[in-house]
Order: structure tokens, then sequence, then C-alpha cells
């Protein structure tokens, strides 16, 4: 089995990504020109990390049963929702408990989770940025409690999911590595890339956004690539050193032909009357992961709709200096930022 997860090259992987990211950190200032970054250096949140797999799995099996009550008691809230999660995944209409209970038992799960520690055990890399990111959530929303973060294992059925704002979860099996055998037979291979621990952050992050711009009544291609420019406008405050291309979840290549062919991008979706079409069928493919943008080069990545929809964010909130972003997510009328953004292809 270990074999089949991966394990030795994960074991070789860990210390690789280890030096790479302080090699990338040490670069990333290149990354923020032109943005106004708030000095976030006096805000202290309290990071409320909880790394719910190693409370499942490193029990002693003569104590699963005792250990799974005390779980459910001291996380009442996150254990319902997740065993509410993995008991639809099995099929199971079980207490909590007994869920629990399986789940711990379970030697498939507990062989995963094994092979995840391998590349997380040590945490502190991602505790110390996600901290930074609750500290510009903090910033900006100062009004707003930290959530709790909890770290599981879903067996690839979550990326991560939210509770409120008062929980982030986070599925640390979605990244071991683009290579990772496993994923082979659950995804397909355009998905690959963004499975690894440099997209752990941002996923999470794009997770928590999305809840904080809540649901929006989607009737047309402008609403969702509004709705999701605002994600990405959210999750550039909170990650600002990060990378265009972890945020886009796209390599370095589509990044730059995406910059380079914007005005192009924003032609093609007026030209092909895509901006107002309602047909979910015909403008999905332009906001959802995919290996390509019908319709345009091949060198053009998929969800390219979306990095335009975030351009347009950008221009509204420039043209409009005394918005904040609460007045931001208030805003359910798309075409009212369109149109207030003056946009015209060009950031």
């Amino acid at each position: 089995m270990n074999d089949k997860l991966g394990i030795t090259n994960i074991k070789r992987r860990a210390w690789v990504f280890a030096a790479m990211l302080l090699i990338v950190l040490s670069i990333l200032g290149s990354c923020d020109k032109g943005k106004k970054i708030p000095d976030v250096s006096h805000i202290n949140p309290e990071l409320k990390l909880i790394r719910f797999e190693k409370e499942m799995y490193d029990t002693d099996s003569s104590e699963i049963a005792n250990k799974a009550k005390q779980i459910i008691e001291e996380h009442p809230e996150f254990a319902e929702i997740y065993t509410q999660i993995m008991r639809e995944r099995n099929q199971r209409d079980s207490s909590q408990l007994f869920v629990m209970d399986w789940l711990m038992r379970g030697p498939q799960l507990k062989m995963l989770y094994d092979t995840c520690m391998v590349a997380f055990n040590d945490f502190s890399s991602f505790e110390k940025q996600l901290g930074s990111a609750m500290q510009y959530y903090q910033y900006y929303f100062p009004e707003k409690e930290t959530p709790k973060i909890y770290t599981c294992i879903t067996e690839f059925a979550y990326q991560g999911f939210t509770y409120g704002d008062d929980i982030l979860a986070i599925g640390i099996e979605h990244h071991m590595g683009s290579d990772f055998p496993a994923y082979k037979s659950i995804f397909p291979n355009y998905q690959y890339s963004k499975f690894t621990p440099e997209h752990l952050v941002t996923a999470s992050m794009e997770t928590f956004a999305g809840e904080l711009v809540g649901e929006n009544v989607e009737k047309n291609l402008l609403d969702a690539m509004i709705q999701n420019g605002k994600k990405l406008y959210l999750m550039d405050l909170l990650l600002p050193h990060t990378p265009d291309s972890l945020k886009l979840q796209y390599t370095g290549a589509q990044t730059q032909w995406t910059k380079d062919n914007e005005f192009e991008i924003w032609s093609f979706l007026i030209n092909e009357d895509l901006i107002y079409n309602s047909k979910k069928r015909d403008y999905m493919k332009y906001i959802l992961p995919g290996p390509h943008s019908p319709g345009m080069p091949p060198d053009a990545p998929g969800k390219v709709a979306n990095y335009i929809g975030w351009q347009i964010v950008n221009k509204y909130m420039q043209n409009h200096p005394e918005k904040t972003v609460q007045d931001l997510i208030a805003i359910k009328d798309a075409q009212k930022i369109l149109n207030q953004s003056k946009y015209k292809g060009r950031r």
C-alpha cells in the first residue's frame, strides 16, 4: 500500500519542498510591485489550528472508542460536519460516535494518514503562512473573529470546506505533490499541478474567500465571473505576497499568457456573445477548471473568465477608493460593478 501511495518519493520531496519554499519566499517581493500592502505587523491574531487527523489517528487501537467520544466532545461543531461528510460518502445513516469510531478503525484511512504525515507531520511553514493570512483578515475584517482552522483527511472528497466563517477545514491529502500516484485514479491529469504543498494555503484561502463572498444569484456568465473575481480579489488581500499563478492555480506560463492576452480574452467573450449568456452549458467551461478554454488558442488555460472578473473587480475598486471590501461584497449587481469599473479589457 505504501508503494501505491508513493511514500518513498514523498520523503524525498519533503525536504526539497522545505528548501524551495525558502527560495520562493525570498524572491516574492518582485510580485508585489504596484500593490498597496498594509502594514499588519501590529496585528497578532490567535491562530487556532487543530490537527484533527492527528487527534484521530495518533491513538492506540485499544483507546479508539474512548478517543472517538472525546474528539466529539472537544470539537462538537467540526465533528458534526466532518462525520456528516464522511457518512454521506459511505452511505451510512448512523450516529456521530459510530461514524467517528468506524473512521478511526479503517485501515485504508490510517494508511493514507501515515503517508500524509511524511509530508505534513511538521506543519510549521504552513502555520506561518496561515497566520500571516489571518493578520490581513483581521486588518480588513476587524469586526470578525479568526476562524478555527482544522486540518483533516476526507479521502479525496474535499480540498477544503467551511462551516460558516467560524471554521475552515483543509484536506491535506489534496496537497501531496502533482506526481502522487493516488490522484491518477481519481482526478483528470490537468488538475495534478494544483495538488502540491505550495497550493495548500492558497486553496484554503480560496475556500475561505468563497464563504466571505457568500452565495449570489447567478443568471449569466457576467454574474459568475464577477463572483469569482471577488473571491480572487479577497485572496489577493489575504495573500498579498503570493504569486498570481498560485491564486489562479495556473503554471507560470499560463499566468503570463493570460496577462498578455487579457484584451483578446475579453474581446472573445464579447464577440462570442458569452458575457450575458444564461446557458450554463455554454459558459461554465470558462469559469470551471479545465485543460483548455474552448475556441481560444492552445495556450489558453481553463477558467479564463475568472481572471477577467478579477480584473474588473480590481478596476472597480481602483475607481472607488472610498469603497471597502465589505462594500464590494455587499454589491450583488454584477452589471453595476462592470459599468462603474469602466473596464475595457486592460488593467
